[in-house]
């Protein structure tokens, strides 16, 4: 009797593990058993008038941080068949029956506030399942600062099941051609934008050509080459103080940098005695070494997440493909064997793949990866204009990179798995050479 007292005992003390406030296992996208999280997202919960494009926004705002994540499967609104107007921010308002009938397993629920330039977001996230509030976050700030509001409650929900932070606070770099009839004294910015898109500004604009911008490793910054006298030479920018630096303006060549993961080592391209080779230098553009001797073009550097390798394009086969090599420029090995235009290799932050771009026999860009330990190649793009030049981002969960399948060339983002494609940009002009930054500390 006492047996069976205690398999029942041990079966409702399983049942209870969610609700019982046992610890839990976070969610990991690396997990071979991995599952999206089904979350519901409806509209934001308005009390006047006056909000309703604000609550427009910031659902649309928060369901697209959210799908960025990787982590969650964001339900189709048109399935939901709870009535938001009979249910309110909190428990007792909220029939979990229905989230639950329509696979929702998390369920947020927002509402918007507004007196005079003030917003206030009242944000909840709910278990679905047991019908108990996992989180409760308030914010308030002026108008201004309303879509920063969405992306922290957004990053809230991300370190809630995943204990990471969130891309939400990044921002994307990148060279911009504005669009014109004029085919002499075009100009080449260099631009930032918010991860989202959002908050375009170009803060590198000299009426010159400037190009391949690269974040410093802690994001303070960015490189660039630019031919304002001539060049190419090497420049940084730096967001805070507003000053471009001169880096490197050795003869020749000074482009294509790529500060390492650690942020001890700028690796560039310099053609010092005419022939294109990978070099590094401190971040200032001190003592530069080189790493390869070959005749032929070397260029496109990019570290491993510890620093302690390099990936490159050489055309020492005939061809451009990429190699890896050491750090210190020893053991340089082919890695890609298949098609002969490979070009532009981005290492990811987990060190698992390397992106680039190929071209196939239509002559057309597409973007690959492919594993440095065992060269097994994922096609991401195809049929849809040229795509080139990706970019992962600091979580290596996505991928941003210029396409021209819409005319223009625009800067688009992507799921690691070449999933979830869609357009960046927002503005006029040819978008290129994106690069993603780094996590930043926010003030």
């Amino acid at each position: 009797m006492l047996g069976i007292k205690w398999k029942l005992f041990c079966i409702v003390l399983l049942i209870l593990l969610p609700s019982a406030g046992f610890s839990r296992d976070y969610i990991k996208i690396t997990d071979p058993n991995f599952q999206p999280y089904p979350l519901a997202i409806p509209e934001f919960k308005i009390v006047d008038p006056d909000t309703a494009q604000l609550a427009k926004e910031g659902v649309e705002t928060l369901r697209f941080d959210l799908a960025v994540a990787g982590v969650f499967k964001l339900l189709d609104p048109r399935s939901y068949i709870a009535d938001p107007k009979q249910e309110g921010l909190s428990v007792a308002t909220i029939r979990f029956s229905n989230w639950f009938s329509v696979g929702a397993e998390g369920l947020i629920k927002v509402g918007v506030f507004k007196s005079g330039t003030r917003v206030t977001l009242d944000c909840h996230l709910f278990d679905v399942p047991s019908g108990k509030e996992l989180l409760h976050k308030k914010y308030e700030s002026d108008q201004k600062s309303y879509r920063l509001m969405v992306h922290t409650f957004a990053d809230a929900v991300v370190r809630h099941f995943t204990a990471t932070a969130s891309v939400f606070f990044t921002k994307i770099v990148f060279a911009k051609e504005s669009s014109s009839k004029s085919k002499t004294n075009r100009e080449k910015k260099i631009c930032v934008m918010d991860f989202d898109g959002h908050n375009e500004f170009c803060p590198v604009r000299n009426s010159s050509i400037n190009l391949l911008p690269a974040w410093s490793a802690d994001g303070g910054s960015f490189y660039y080459s630019s031919y304002i006298n001539g060049g190419p030479h090497l420049f940084s920018y730096n967001l805070k103080t507003k000053k471009n630096v001169l880096v490197s303006k050795r003869p020749g060549l000074n482009v294509g940098a790529a500060t390492s993961p650690n942020g001890k080592q700028v690796a560039l391209t310099l053609s010092r005695d005419d022939n294109a080779e990978i070099y590094v230098m401190e971040t200032n553009g001190a003592k530069p070494t080189r790493l390869t001797r070959d005749w032929a073009i070397d260029s496109s550097a990019t570290w491993s997440p510890d620093s302690m390798r390099i990936s490159f394009v050489s055309e020492r086969s005939g061809t451009p493909q990429i190699y890896v090599m050491n750090a210190s420029g020893t053991e340089q090995k082919r890695l890609t064997f298949k098609g002969n235009y490979n070009q532009t290799p981005d290492w990811s932050p987990r060190g698992d793949f390397i992106l680039f771009n190929a071209r196939d026999e239509r002559l057309v860009f597409d973007i690959f990866k492919i594993r440095p330990d065992t060269a097994e190649i994922v096609r991401l793009t195809q049929d849809q204009g040229n795509n080139e030049h990706p970019s992962f981002s600091p979580d290596g969960n996505q991928v941003v990179f210029s396409s021209t399948r819409s005319g223009e060339s625009k800067l688009y983002m992507m799921n690691a798995d070449g999933t979830n494609q869609r357009i960046l940009s927002r503005q006029k002009g040819e978008y290129t050479t994106p690069d993603w930054g780094p996590w930043v500390e926010r003030d």
